[in-house]
């Protein structure tokens, strides 16, 4: 019996140390069993994370309450941004410069917001983030009138608050669309010389 049992050992550590075609050969009237163990990979694609740091360009609508001769004051322009992110909060600084022409270009204006901001992200994470938005902005701002009986300009400045919601796409480490809304309130007494344009 121990024979027996040292021969089928024997043959057992042939057929696993030989090629499959030589251990069929081999072992021809027995019934061996060949088990290929093939490996197995996971492939996770991470989204592109947001840079801690961002500075960027940006085109600036600003449409305010009000009416010159039933024309609403609709200004346009350029502007650019810094920005810096960790995982859940964000700081920005931002500079815009806006303007319009209205009254058959008898009334010009030029504004340059200066804006403070602190981010929340409600959707940190993945290609697409939502924010929260606040902080306060200073306004220079240049009005010329070109009328034939009044040629003049008036300068003032005006302090406020914004707030609104905006999204990033992120399209790579290094690169995002921006978008957001913004809605702003400013302080000023009509004795001033901002109350007085307004007034």
């Amino acid at each position: 019996m121990k024979p027996l049992l040292v021969s089928i050992s024997v043959i057992a550590t042939v057929v696993t140390l030989m090629p499959e075609a030589e251990a069929q050969r081999c072992c021809y009237g027995y019934r061996v069993r060949y088990y290929r163990v093939h490996p197995h990979y996971n492939v996770v694609r991470r989204a592109p994370s947001p840079p801690r740091w961002a500075l960027g360009l940006h085109l600036t609508g600003m449409s305010t309450d009000q009416m010159l001769d039933d024309e609403a004051v609709i200004l346009g322009g350029i502007g650019g941004h810094l920005r810096y992110r960790s995982y859940r909060w964000g700081a920005e600084l931002a500079i815009d410069g806006v303007g319009g022409e209205f009254v058959d270009g008898h009334v010009s204006r030029v504004s340059v917001p200066i804006q403070a901001s602190g981010l929340l992200y409600l959707v940190p994470e993945g290609v697409f983030n939502l924010y929260l938005i606040g902080g306060m902005r200073v306004v220079p701002t240049i009005i010329r009138w070109n009328y034939p009986n009044l040629q003049t300009d008036q300068e003032f400045a005006e302090f406020g608050f914004h707030g609104g919601i905006g999204a990033d796409l992120n399209l790579g480490h290094h690169f995002a669309l921006t978008a957001d809304m913004r809605f702003f309130g400013v302080m000023r007494a009509d004795s001033e010389p901002a109350g007085s344009y307004y007034a």
